[in-house]
């Protein structure tokens, strides 16, 4: 049976208030003797507070929830390591729900935790919740009538105004876009994640940008619309690698994954005969058969960051929302070089 602040009280000699008072931390005169012999008596008893009792007195439980995505991307495990660990320096649990990419089920993830009276949650989006009208506006009024502090994290959700934390992905697909334009590439194929989503949006606006600032005419044909998963990149290749390209910008170090294994497929040889350029970096690019050259998010300080700007908007809950971008970076491994003497399609 756990250890009760009465049993603490008439193990010390002393009464349950003084124990009540020195264990939740109050001002008052207790001797510093008679402080200590409670403290040690809680330890030797393996006391721990009774949660849900200090929540009904504090009126806060010191617990957050994410809601995020896909439990499966090793990007998105990496985010919420950084968010849980930004949440254990200030002494708050965390309580993770997967919504497995499905509106319903993230609307659904919402009312759990406010049914558990978390202080405040963290939102990642399902990547395709922009392409529903029906189900944006379902989770569009479920964020309306939510009176828990939140945060959006990663992917933004149209008409929806609040705290938002992301990098800043016009520039990563710039950094990727110009790298392999340097190198020489003038016919550079992209297999983006769903175009409903801000992110990928963006990353395609930095690559047009890069093409326009070189005086290389934009190709739509180049550009093929996918989800960030690695069926996708696979996808994308075998539809590509059908034009005259010499290199590839995958939108996610995932879809490079599926770039990877068709070119395997087909025998084509990366970088000799095709450049790859990934996005993300996380766990799996040093990893890949050939290692990827990717644009690194920060993607742990975008999970610390998301806590920080959460627990300062549950202490002041009226303040103005803001935007928070941080920068991605070029990491470059072994997955580019010199484009291919002969540039014709490779299927």
């Amino acid at each position: 049976m756990a250890c009760t602040i009465r049993d603490i009280a008439r193990a010390a000699g002393v009464s349950v208030t003084t124990v009540s008072l020195v264990l939740r931390g109050k001002e008052c005169r207790i001797s510093e003797e008679t402080r200590a012999k409670v403290q040690q008596t809680a330890r030797e008893m393996h006391y721990v507070p009774n949660q849900v009792a200090v929540s009904l007195v504090t009126k806060k439980t010191n617990t957050i929830g994410l809601v995020y995505s896909d439990i499966l991307n090793p990007f998105y495990a990496e985010m919420a390591a950084g968010l849980e660990r930004s949440a254990h320096l200030h002494d708050y649990g965390l309580l993770i729900c997967n919504c497995d990419e499905q509106a319903e089920r993230c609307i659904d993830n919402i009312s759990l935790l406010e049914s558990r009276c978390i202080d405040g949650f963290v939102l990642q989006p399902p990547e395709t919740i922009n392409a529903s009208p029906s189900r944006l506006h379902a989770l569009q009024e479920k964020l309306k009538a939510c009176t828990t502090p939140y945060v959006i994290l990663d992917r933004a959700i149209h008409d929806v105004y609040h705290d938002y934390v992301a990098a800043d992905h016009q520039l990563g697909g710039r950094l990727a876009a110009e790298h392999l334009v340097r190198l020489g590439h003038t016919r550079i194929g992209c297999i983006t994640g769903s175009l409903s989503d801000y992110g990928s949006k963006r990353r395609l606006a930095g690559y047009r940008e890069v093409l326009e600032a070189h005086g290389i005419p934009y190709d739509p044909s180049l550009v093929y619309e996918g989800l960030y998963q690695i069926e996708s990149g696979y996808r994308g290749t075998c539809e590509l690698l059908k034009k005259d390209i010499t290199a590839i910008f995958a939108f996610s170090d995932l879809i490079a994954v599926g770039v990877q294994r068709a070119a395997t497929e087909f025998g084509i040889s990366i970088p000799h005969d095709l450049s790859l350029v990934g996005y993300d970096d996380s766990s799996i690019a040093p990893l890949c058969s050939v290692p990827l050259t990717t644009i690194r998010q920060p993607i742990e300080l975008l999970g610390r960051q998301a806590c920080e700007i959460l627990l300062a908007r549950i202490q002041n809950p009226a303040k103005e929302h803001v935007d928070y971008f941080y920068p991605p970076a070029l990491i470059q491994r072994s997955s580019c070089s010199l484009p291919r003497a002969n540039p014709a399609p490779l299927l």
